[in-house]
């Protein structure tokens, strides 16, 4: 059908733009959504056609094709990339100096579940299981993007027995087209109801029952034009027709939604998740219905590069994010959302090359002349005959060498990839480290002379402890003058201090324990503003809570002012820190608002302004953007002892 691929096109370069440049295209992950509806009613459509025809649809022939189309660039792809991680690690390995990011040996832990898991086109439950964000930047899956193609497989392995089976029993086509869309709806309704606001939306994203719609969307339109010459029932028509004018308006208005979409979505915005993919998905089924009333929009939609691009879309999208984490680990550091220029370049340029070498050499030769016949032509190719015994010698040896070399290599990387992939990354590593200094320390009251949280038994407590602030980091925020006495500043004994965190605080409570020895560290991964004011009051209520208490939390959700002023009315007359977390989490601005508010409230609430200090020096932070690296756990530290200074004038 004409215009299919100037539709592909569209959609791999949006995903790829996405991932690429996400500041500039923040929506471009709705390239997916259009990919989903394509591939329902394309796949609907050969399954009906099939039906027709012959009165019968082969189930054997229809996965056979599937596999030839699929599995060849899938293998080399999942493999040289697992090889190239590994020979990049033993050639140049990054180090371990960045908790929050993706050295090497980062990039392959779990690489055999995810190898496994393509395999088998599981990825996206594979996500759900070990809940792996698909936005996260720190520690990317090397093969995350498969997780579209497992919804894709799933669905090519369901469907052909659901379409087999509705058309044997004589559905028409309203009513085909009515259970396509009764389940479109049930899909987007799950993902509406499932989708918890301020929390990671991964498993709403990529469940294959939550992300379903825009391929049952595709699937309803084949329906409804079953049974129906599309092509010739338009031309006969022409564009002057009230339904090919109606048609042709639709696609146009589809096409502004797109880029509008593309343009402005977020991908954890509530809007994404409660109508936006699913309005994607209407208007890509609008785009796709104006080229079936008018052919001649989608012959002129087919120009050159976009139909080249298209043909490659598959390709394209299978090596852009493999080669874009590797890359971006090798130049900038492991900051995927944050790829320089150069990187950005280089990626397109490498993904495109790659794409065009396995549509010409891997992806059509399979499709043409199947398993087979492919690999008897390798090896004529191997092992030519020829009237000069001596030549063809030579010739097979060369190739067979070359050939046979290239192929040991990478099977050899990537087994001995699987073999020694490490079962943590730098940051699991950091965070236990960090559970275990806290564990030494409680939030009950002061104690005389309790080991600290260190374990160490030279880090006994000393009165009171005078840290000397860096000047790197200055007073961050001044506070409102206080209607309380004003004392010599003295960063607080570490006894006498209580902090309340998250994950950013755990990996940083070795040094806390450290610097502030006494200190009390009670940091959990993923712990929510609201369930950090709970613990504060419940000490506080037990008479358990200490004289300075610092709260590092709005990482993982969003912090309601309702939570700030239970907050502050736990902590009573005590000095509260608040230190504003830093990330590019949608919830994240508004946390640091709320907290700015409530110093600007409060007298005794002190802001540690962490945004700020990694606002001046962004290096401080690993490559997911919210942890700080080993090498800035030390910033973090200083940031919350300036703070702890300026609160120490506060008398309690």
């Amino acid at each position: 059908m004409a215009g299919l691929d100037a539709l592909r096109a569209l959609a791999v370069v949006l995903v790829v733009a996405h991932h690429v440049w996400p500041s500039a295209l923040p929506g471009g992950f709705i390239g997916v959504d259009v990919f989903f509806v394509l591939s329902g009613f394309l796949i609907t459509t050969i399954l009906v056609r099939e039906r027709t025809a012959s009165g019968r649809i082969s189930l054997r022939r229809f996965w056979i094709h599937r596999a030839r189309r699929l599995v060849p660039a899938l293998a080399v792809v999942v493999t040289v990339s697992v090889a190239a991680v590994a020979a990049a690690q033993a050639v140049a390995p990054t180090g371990g100096d960045d908790a929050g990011g993706a050295p090497w040996s980062d990039l392959l832990v779990g690489v055999g579940a995810q190898m496994t898991a393509a395999a088998t086109f599981t990825s996206n439950w594979l996500s759900v299981a070990v809940g792996q964000s698909y936005a996260t930047a720190g520690a990317p899956a090397l093969l995350g993007n498969l997780w579209s193609l497992a919804v894709e497989e799933q669905f090519y392995v369901l469907w052909p027995l659901v379409v087999a089976g509705a058309l044997a029993a004589g559905a028409s086509r309203i009513r085909a087209t009515a259970g396509a869309a009764a389940l479109a709806l049930a899909s987007a309704g799950a993902m509406a109801l499932l989708f918890v606001a301020d929390a990671d939306p991964t498993r709403v994203y990529v469940g294959t029952d939550t992300h379903a719609f825009g391929l049952m969307a595709g699937a309803g339109l084949a329906f409804w034009w079953s049974g129906r010459d599309g092509a010739a029932s338009a031309s006969s028509r022409g564009h002057r027709s009230v339904g090919a004018r109606g048609a042709l308006a639709a696609g146009v208005t589809g096409a502004a939604v797109l880029a509008v979409l593309a343009l402005w979505l977020p991908w954890q915005s509530p809007a994404t998740y409660r109508g936006g993919l699913v309005i994607a998905s209407l208007a890509t089924v609008a785009i796709i219905n104006a080229m079936l009333h008018a052919p001649a929009v989608g012959r002129r939609a087919d120009v050159a590069p976009l139909r080249w691009i298209g043909e490659r879309s598959y390709g394209i999208y299978l090596w852009h994010w493999p080669v874009l984490v590797i890359m971006v680990t090798m130049l900038d550091g492991g900051r995927v959302r944050e790829a320089s220029g150069v990187t950005a370049v280089l990626v397109v340029a490498v993904t495109v090359g790659a794409a065009a070498a396995s549509y010409r050499w891997l992806e059509m030769p399979v499709r043409r002349a199947g398993f087979r016949a492919s690999l008897r032509a390798l090896l004529e190719w191997l092992y030519p005959v020829a009237e000069d015994p001596e030549a063809v010698r030579v010739t097979r040896r060369r190739r067979a060498a070359a050939f046979g070399g290239a192929v040991a290599a990478v099977l050899a990387l990537a087994g001995s990839a699987v073999a020694s992939a490490p079962e943590q990354t730098s940051l699991e590593r950091q965070l236990d480290s960090g559970a275990f200094a806290a564990a030494g320390g409680t939030a009950a009251g002061p104690q005389e002379s309790s080991p600290s949280a260190s374990s160490l038994p030279d880090a006994a407590p000393q009165a009171p402890v005078i840290a000397a602030v860096p000047s790197a980091v200055p007073s961050m925020l001044p506070t409102a003058a206080p209607a309380v006495e004003v004392r010599e500043p003295a960063v607080p004994d570490g006894r006498d201090i209580v902090m309340i965190g998250d994950s950013v605080t755990l990996g940083s409570a070795p040094e806390l324990v450290e610097a502030m020895p006494g200190i009390a560290v009670e940091a959990e991964v993923g712990k929510q503003f609201g369930a950090g004011v709970d613990r504060v009051e419940r000490l506080a209520r037990a008479g358990d809570l200490r004289d300075y208490v610092v709260v590092a939390l709005g990482t993982n959700g969003a912090v309601r002012d309702e939570d700030v002023e239970r907050l502050v009315a736990a902590a009573g007359d005590r000095p509260l820190v608040l230190v504003t977390p830093y990330g590019d989490r949608p919830w994240m601005r508004g946390a640091q608002e709320a907290l700015r508010r409530a110093a600007e409230r409060h007298p005794s609430v002190v802001i540690a302004d962490w945004q700020v200090a990694v606002n001046r020096d962004p290096g401080v932070v690993g490559s997911d953007g919210i942890h700080p690296r080993p090498s800035g756990v030390g910033t973090f530290v200083a940031v919350v002892e300036d703070a702890l200074l300026r609160a120490s004038t506060l008398s309690p």
